[in-house]
Formats: C-alpha cells, structure tokens, sequence
C-alpha cells in the first residue's frame, strides 16, 4: 500500500493531476536547474515568497485606509444615505490615514497653508502615480477637483471632466453630482445640457448623495430641461436632505415654508409657520447666518413658534457676530429699547455703527439719532 506522504507519490499526482498547470512547473524548474544551483533556487524562492507576503500585507492595510477613508467621506458629505456628522468623519479619515491611506494623505496636503506652486505640481503627480498604479475612485475624483483648481495649468482645467468620468464610471456619487452640476451651467468645455445633468443628478440621488438630491429637487422646481415642475417631487428630494443633515437644503425647505411654492391658488406646497421654523432652525444650529437672522426673526413675530424676546436677542446676536447687517440693527435695537436685554446705550451704537458700515438704511437713521440725542 503506497504511503500518501510519500514525495515521490506527491510528485507522481502533481504529475498526472491535469489542467494547465500539471507538468508546466517541473519543466520550467528542469530548465532553471541549468543554469541555477538548487540553493539559489531556493534563496530565490524565498525572496519572491517574502516580496509576495510584504506586497499582500501593504494592499490589505492599503484596502483598509480606503474603506474608512470611504465611510468618513460618506459621515462628511452626506454619501449612501449617511448622515452628515462631520466629527466622526475627521476622526475616521484620521483613522484612514493610520491605516496607510495614500489618497487622505494627498488629500490632507492639499488644505496645508501657503502651498507653493511646486508643492501643488508634486501633490499632482503623486495623485497620479496613485491613479495609475492602484486605480481608486475617490483619486480620479480629486484630481478633477485639482485640474478645476488650476494645479494642471490653467489650459488643462477642462481636463477635469475627463476625470470625473472616470470616478463617474467607478460609482463615485460626489463625482456624479459634480459632473451634472458641470452639465447643468456649462463649465470646463461642456455643452450646457440639462437632459444629461438631470440623468447624472438622478443617479447620483438614488445612490444617497445629500448634494444631489438638493440639486435635484431644484431641477423638479424650475422644470428644468424634459422635466416637468414638480414641487411635490421637488419637496420629497429636499427632505431626503435636509433629513440627511445638508444645511443648504434645510434652509431652502425653510424659505420654501415661508413663502410656499407660488403656483396657486392653492399652492401645492401652502405657507407653513411650523414646518419653516424647523427646518431654519436645522440650518441654524450647524452655523447658517442667515438661518440664525431668521430664527431669530421668528421668535421676535411669534412666527412658528411662541413669540420670545430673549431668543430673539440671542439668535440675532449670534448672526450679528458673524456679520448679518439686518440682526445686527436688530441688536442694536434690542439695546436701545431693552426688548429681550438690559439697556445698554453704547452697545446700541457699537452694532448700529456695525450695520451702518454695510449700508442698512434702518441704522444709518438710528446711528443719527443716537449722536443727535447725546
């Protein structure tokens, strides 16, 4: 009875094993034996062996970057129906680049200050390296958005849509709203089309994307191209995401509240004080100034919401501090008069004389007022 451990009865089925590769093997080791000593056979099949191994081990921390890489740009921009939340997403791109990620890497580098002209040509290429030595959407995708940029040169920035095709035909949702927003204004050489943005746009849609969907809804609200007005639609798609957390969508659902879709009478969408004050105050609290003046607004009128001078005060306060001219004629006011905080005549002119500076007519009167009375 033959030993199955035997070597030769190893080689002997090797042998008589069929396929493409039975006798392949020992014929190229017979010839390689020519020429080389078993020992350096041996050497040189350790060191393909360890390249292998070290080649495999880089591509599966390489995989592993690109999949938190993947799922923190998804928290950042509202991609595959994530969510915006945008602390987790730094974190895990942070985690990408631990993990070896080469695109956050290049991406990172490109937000550095002061980046000089050699800086962005070296940033440029290594992206490229990456593109053609281990293909990555979210690289194609990148450096479109850097050919847009000028790093290519000024000539090449049309260079960008052929990028973004390529991230397009990968599945990059960002690339796909990118590339109809593209088709929808005519940028980078393309022919205005609103047939072929809508088509990108929709499927960019359908696979999740928050920005797209904004679009989207905004194409059903003008009938853009062979789409017929469709506020209903239009709604469905700007809830989706403003629901996903995308602010521009939440304020627009908000003025859409405001003053409803003016189609009427009736109006397909009607005028609704409730449904306005919460998508403005979505808006507002990740930061919108014209959102918080707008809150702020809604509880100085009891617009939405039962009236309240205090969180008028400190809504247009808050949208003052970041520049808004009418909440800070508001403020303004609220010190002069004391209506949702104390008196405080020097702060009156300091937010009036803030609002006058960009040309609200209402504080050029009061600041006139106030140095006429003192």
């Amino acid at each position: 009875m033959s030993n199955p451990s035997n070597p030769s009865n190893q080689a002997n089925r090797a042998a008589t094993s069929g396929g493409p590769f039975a006798e392949k093997p020992r014929v190229m080791l017979v010839l390689i034996l020519e020429f080389f000593s078993m020992y350096e056979v041996a050497q040189l099949q350790r060191l393909v062996c360890l390249e292998f191994r070290d080649a495999g081990q880089e591509r599966i921390h390489e995989r592993g970057g690109r999949k938190l890489y993947e799922e923190g740009m998804s928290f950042l921009n509202g991609l595959d129906h994530y969510i915006i939340d945008k602390p987790r997403a730094r974190l895990l791109i942070l985690a990408s680049l631990d993990a070896g990620c080469k695109t956050a890497l290049a991406v990172q580098r490109i937000d550095a200050p002061n980046l000089s002209d050699e800086d962005k040509q070296k940033m440029f290429k290594d992206l490229h390296k990456i593109a053609t030595s281990s293909p990555y959407h979210w690289v194609d995708y990148y450096i479109g958005v850097w050919y847009i940029r000028g790093f290519g040169g000024e000539e090449k920035k049309n260079q960008a849509v052929v990028w973004f095709e390529k991230a397009v035909h990968k599945g990059n949702t960002e690339a796909m709203d990118a590339l109809g927003i593209h088709y929808l204004e005519g940028r980078s050489g393309l022919t205005q089309s609103f047939t072929k943005a809508n088509e990108l746009l929709a499927l960019a849609a359908k696979k999740g994307c928050a920005e797209a969907r904004l679009n989207l809804g905004n194409s059903y609200r003008l009938g853009s191209g062979d789409l017929a007005i469709d506020f209903n639609r239009c709604v469905e798609l700007w809830d989706q995401s403003a629901t996903q957390g995308f602010v521009n969508a939440q304020f627009n659902l908000g003025f859409l509240y405001r003053v409803g879709s003016l189609d009427g009478p009736p109006m397909t969408i009607p005028v609704d004080p409730q449904l306005c004050f919460r998508w403005f105050l979505a808006a507002a609290k990740q930061g919108d100034v014209k959102a918080m003046a707008r809150i702020g607004l809604a509880y100085h009128r009891g617009r939405g919401v039962e009236q309240n001078d205090e969180s008028a005060f400190q809504w247009h306060r808050k949208a003052a501090i970041k520049g808004n001219q009418r909440s800070q004629h508001h403020v303004g006011l609220s010190y002069e008069t004391g209506r949702g905080c104390e008196i405080d005549l020097v702060q009156a002119m300091h937010w009036y004389q803030k609002s006058a500076a960009q040309e609200n007519q209402h504080a050029i009167v009061a600041v006139e007022r106030l140095n006429h009375n003192q």
